[in-house]
Order: C-alpha cells, then sequence, then structure tokens
C-alpha cells in the first residue's frame, strides 16, 4: 500500500502516528464485527498448532488488513515489515493485535531478518510474510519465502480474505479496503513443505507453486463473496509503474536528447577531472576517442562499471584466453579507481580503455575505432546507446553476472520503452541466481540462465609476500581489526569502535582500508582531529608501536590487508551503499562481519550467515561484536 505525502508528514509525528495506529485498531475490530464471515481450511494449520510447530503465514500484500483477526492469536505471531517509513505505519498497528514485527525484506538482503525469522520458527513461533511485498509486482510471490520455508523446515500456509462490499485503491497492490456490514471469508490453503536440499530450480518450481495456490485462493474467495476478481498478472513490460506497451520511439527519442548534450561533455569531463573522477591524461577515452591501436587479432571486449565488476571478470578473461590463446581482450571501465587496478593486474593480450559517455557522438567513435567481435558486460551496466549501437552493428553481446537491485529493478519497470529493447539486444543473459533471472525475463530479456555468481568462483585476492612479511613483523603480537572498503561516514564509525574497544584491549591496531583511497587526506585528517595516532601506507609509514590506525589508502592491496587481519567488517554496508563482496574476506580466513543493506551482494552474504561464518551488525553493535571477536 503507497501512502500519500500527506501520510509521511503524519508518519513522522509520535503522537499523530499512534492515534493513527488506533482508528486503524478500531477500523479492523469495526470491519469485522460487522461481518458475517465464514472460514474455510484453517484445519491444516490448526493441526500444526497443535503439535507445536511454527508455520510462514503467507498473504498477499493487497490483502493484509484483515489478517491480525484471522490469527485470533492463536500462537506468538511475527510479521515480517519493510524497513521504510511506509512499513512503520504497519507495525505499529499490527503490535495491537499481538503481532511483533521483524524490519527486513526477503528481497534485498535483510540477513538479520532471516536469522531472526529462522529462529522463531525453530521455536514454534509463525511468522507471517507478503510474498509480493513490499514493491510488487502484484500477486507474484518471491524467491525469498520459500527460501526462507527451505532453511527453517517450517511449510508455508497460505491465507486470504475477500468482503462483499470494498474499495480496491489504484495503488501497485490493489489495496483492498474491507467495508462493514456485509459479508466476508477467510479461505485456509493446504500448507507447502519444501525439502531442505531444494536446488535452484526446485526452489523456483516452490515458489511457482505457492503462487498459482495463492492467486486461486483469492479468486475463489471474491467468487464466494460476489466481488470481482483481481486483474489479470501483469505482463513483464506492463506491471508496476508502466501500464503501457514499450514504444519503438523511446530509443530514438533517447539517443536524440542525448545528442543534444554532446557541446556540454567536455565541460562536464573537466569539471569531474578537478574533482578526481576522471583521469586528466585520458580524457579522451570518455570522449570515444582512443589511447592505443586496436590489435588485429579477435578482439572481446569486456565491460565492467567499477572495481568489483572488474575483480570478478579477472579470472574469466584468463580462462578465456587460455582456452582461445589468438584473442585479445579489450576492457573498459568508468571509474579511476578501476582504471588503478586493472593497470596492475590484467593479463597478457588485454589492455583498459575508459569507457566512452553514451552519447552518440562519442559511442560512434569508439565503435569505429576498436570494432570488437564480442562484447561481454558484467551485471547491471546498462546504457542505452552503446548497448543498441553495438547490437546494430552486428556485435553479439552478453550479459555476464547479471544482477539488479529491487530499487534498479522497479525504476526500469516504468520504463520499459527503454529496458525492453536494450535486454533485447542481448543474445544470453547470464543472471546471478535464479531470482535474478527472473527479473530480467520481466522485463524483457530473452534467453536467460542462471549459472552462479563469478564473483564467489574468484580465486583469492593476490598479495606481494615481502609486504605481507614486512608489515606482519610491525604488528606482531598486536590485537588488530579491519575496516574494508569503507565509504564516507564508515570512517567515523571505525574510529568510534577503535576508542571503544582499545580501552579493553590494550595496543589495539585498527586498519581503515577505504574503497576509494583519493579520500585518503579527508580521512587522515578527520582521524588526527579525533586525536588517533595515524600511519598512511600511501606514504610508505611504519606502524609504530603506539599507531592507532593503519589508514590503507592504496589501490589494490586488499589481499595483503584480508591476509594481515583475522577480523574485517566489509564496508558499503552500513552507508545504504548496498555493501561489497564478502567471499574475498572469507576466503582468506577472516570472521566477517557487515552491516544490514548487502544489496549487492545478498546470496553471498546470506550464504556466509547460515553457515555461521559471518555476522550482520549496526553502528551501534559492531564495537561489541569486534571485541568479541577479539
Amino acid at each position: 500500500m503507497t501512502i500519500s505525502r500527506a501520510g509521511r508528514r503524519i508518519l513522522r509525528s509520535d503522537r499523530l502516528r499512534r492515534a493513527l495506529c488506533w482508528l486503524i485498531h478500531g477500523y479492523i475490530h469495526l470491519v469485522y464485527r460487522t461481518n458475517r464471515w465464514q472460514v474455510e481450511g484453517a484445519e491444516g494449520a490448526l493441526r500444526l498448532r497443535a503439535e507445536g510447530r511454527g508455520f510462514i503465514l503467507a498473504f498477499w500484500h493487497g490483502r493484509l488488513l484483515m489478517i491480525p483477526m484471522a490469527w485470533q492469536r492463536l500462537a506468538p505471531m511475527h510479521m515480517l515489515i519493510s524497513a521504510h517509513r511506509d512499513g512503520r505505519i504497519i507495525a505499529d498497528a499490527v503490535t495491537y493485535f499481538g503481532v511483533r514485527s521483524i524490519a527486513g525484506s526477503t528481497r534485498r538482503g535483510g540477513s538479520a531478518a532471516l536469522r531472526t525469522m529462522v529462529k522463531r520458527l525453530k521455536d514454534g513461533d509463525c511468522v507471517g510474510i507478503t510474498p509480493d511485498g513490499p514493491r510488487g509486482p502484484a500477486m507474484t510471490a518471491s524467491l525469498g519465502i520459500v527460501n526462507l520455508a527451505r532453511l527453517s523446515g517450517a511449510p508455508i500456509v497460505p491465507i486470504t480474505y475477500a468482503t462483499s462490499r470494498r474499495r480496491v485503491w489504484s495503488s501497485w497492490d490493489r489495496f483492498h479496503l474491507p467495508l462493514p456490514y456485509g459479508r466476508g471469508v477467510y479461505l485456509w490453503g493446504e500448507p507447502i513443505a519444501l525439502a531442505a536440499d531444494l536446488d535452484e530450480a526446485g526452489l523456483d518450481e516452490a515458489r511457482r507453486l505457492l503462487e498459482t495456490r495463492m492467486v486461486a485462493l483469492t479468486r475463489e474467495a471474491d467468487r464466494r463473496v460476489g466481488a470481482a476478481s483481481p486483474p489479470p498478472q501483469p505482463s513483464p513490460i506492463e506491471g508496476e509503474g508502466a501500464q503501457r506497451k514499450p514504444s519503438p520511439l523511446m530509443p530514438y527519442l533517447y539517443r536524440a536528447l542525448t545528442g543534444l548534450l554532446t557541446p556540454l561533455a567536455p565541460a562536464l569531463l573537466h569539471w569531474r577531472a578537478r574533482r578526481g573522477k576522471e583521469d586528466s591524461a585520458r580524457i579522451g577515452e570518455r570522449r570515444g576517442i582512443a589511447g592505443r591501436k586496436r590489435p588485429e587479432a579477435p578482439l572481446v571486449w569486456v565491460h565492467a562499471a567499477s572495481v568489483g565488476e572488474a575483480t570478478a571478470i579477472l579470472e574469466l578473461i584468463e580462462r578465456i584466453l587460455r582456452e582461445r590463446p589468438g584473442c585479445e581482450f579489450l576492457v573498459t571501465t568508468g571509474t579511476v579507481t578501476s582504471a588503478r587496478l586493472l593497470a596492475a593486474r590484467l593479463p597478457a593480450g588485454a589492455r583498459h580503455q575508459f569507457v566512452p559517455l553514451d552519447l552518440p557522438l562519442y559511442v560512434a567513435r569508439f565503435l569505429d575505432h576498436w570494432r570488437p567481435d564480442l562484447a561481454l558486460w558484467v551485471e547491471s551496466e546498462l546504457w542505452p546507446n552503446l548497448v543498441l549501437a553495438t547490437r546494430a552493428r552486428g556485435i553479439p553481446l552478453i550479459l555476464v553476472n547479471a544482477r539488479l537491485s529491487a530499487r534498479a529493478y522497479t525504476r526500469w519497470r516504468r520504463h520499459p520503452g527503454l529496458i525492453t529493447p536494450m535486454l533485447g539486444a542481448y543474445a544470453l543473459c547470464l543472471a546471478q541466481s535464479e531470482e535474478q533471472a527472473e527479473r530480467f525475463r520481466r522485463l524483457g530479456a530473452g534467453a536467460v540462465a542462471s549459472l552462479g555468481d563469478l564473483k564467489a568462483a574468484a580465486p583469492p585476492l593476490p598479495v606481494d609476500p615481502v609486504a605481507l612479511r614486512r608489515l606482519s613483523r610491525q604488528v606482531a603480537g598486536r590485537p588488530l581489526w579491519l575496516a574494508a572498503s569503507t565509504h564516507d561516514g564508515e570512517e567515523e564509525i571505525a574510529a568510534a569502535v577503535h576508542r571503544a574497544v582499545g580501552s579493553r584491549h590494550e595496543r589495539l591496531l585498527t586498519i581503515i582500508a577505504p574503497r576509494h583511497p583519493a579520500r585518503g587526506d579527508a580521512i587522515a585528517a578527520m582521524l588526527r582531529g579525533r586525536g588517533l595516532r595515524l600511519a598512511r601506507r600511501s606514504r610508505d609509514e611504519r606502524i609504530e608501536a603506539d599507531t592507532d590506525v593503519y589508514l590503507a589508502d592504496t589501490m589494490g592491496e586488499l589481499g595483503l590487508f584480508y591476509r594481515l587481519s583475522e577480523i574485517a567488517f566489509i564496508g558499503g554496508s552500513l552507508c545504504a551503499r548496498g555493501g561489497h563482496n564478502p567471499f574475498e574476506a572469507a576466503r582468506l580466513g577472516c570472521a566477517v562481519m557487515f552491516g544490514p543493506d548487502t544489496g549487492n551482494c545478498a546470496a553471498m552474504a546470506e550464504a556466509l550467515l547460515a553457515a555461521g561464518a559471518a555476522e550482520t551488525v549496526t553502528r551501534d553493535s559492531l564495537a561489541e561484536a569486534v571485541s568479541a571477536l577479539l
């Protein structure tokens, strides 16, 4: 259900929000007491309760309002509530019915929420989930709920309701507001039990089974009260936010509009160069002007956005070079940091260039010069001009290790006129997981397969053994921990953790390896401003006995610091950046911690948590976690 701007202002006031929750509570009771209700199919749920077993109660997002009255406090109930502003009012309202909320999402790497739900279910409690929440598509089940059932061993019990008098809102979930003084029906479905050893295909089959049963149950409930059935399922291009077919004119319109921006591009690039976001010596590459000659051999073009994607693709490049030694590689990225990393790690037969801006003139220059024979794009890089121009020249495109965050997926659904032609340009889309594969299918991709995450198959990060020996001698005997791939705000948290933990662990050393080493000066100034004694890797400064923080402000050396420390916090997870690859630390024997935001690496994070190899922390609990691990 979507809350208006006025509603959001109410949510910011605790007093008004509590009053609104009381009104909702009273309205639910009014509807329940003034309608004549019929309940069918609850025997399976009651049998599970009699046996003391918990189960997952599944109901559509648009029909959650009356679910607490169906439950009637038969057992401890917990409901998964999305941890955003709209979810707060739902969480507050359900407490009046004895339902406890769990903040998180089964779709966006809610690892802490997942662990909590598994524990509650194994304790014999029950958990309520909307498989199509929090953003849809409506009445389409996600893989999150079947994964929870597999991990916990708890069955899924579908439930729905319908009333003869109601209002259906024009929200994404077609929210049903039941009205008083009519007829109502609750329909319970038979429990669905899942085997613990299901593979991806089995999980997707279970998801489809759950979705089919829930849709059928909902239609039957509507039929019982004489109400109209829900609208048919949206097509892959007609879902939430995109109620029209894609226009064939959109790519041409995009090309024309971006063409008009070309005169402004040089000024933008020079402005970015002054801020350290472009390499001034290679700025021509961003305008499609090649910095190197094209090799005569067949050329494979690999495009990755930044450091993480570039690192993931290195092993694939080396594998192809071993099997096709006659090939050459062109690797393009868009960031200065990734260019520095690749300069040191690209194998012979591969060269790096900056990707051109997605402007028609620059794209044409780039393709005219390089003329690749095959294009491999990594993860979620989707630039309309570059993709469609490549396809127009007959160059086969493959999307490798493909993924879309829930936010990006929702955003692209609003622009079917661009995303459908773009994905249609790829001859093959290889997704990280079956859930990701389904997202690409719904957006219009043709041939889609799920082969797993390339980052999970990458070798351990490299290390300079001489540097490792030297630093190991400097830190010998000291307790230490590493904050890796940190972003703005996370270094301040690491500094506070050092203060808190240092009082309990003498001679503590904190190593901070920022994701973007160019921020080294600013981070150093912040640390010194907090009274911390500092040594910087970029200046080759020694770690002395009184050094508090070692600032690892260099590129491509995380393998060194993961080997040096046995405890690693993975950044980007406490500052809404989606987190970074935790497998890199785990492969090198580190105890791993990360924040709640792991949307970029959700499957890896959940796998580590399930294996007991990682811990989810908050800015308030990080110090305690570090101290306990030390």
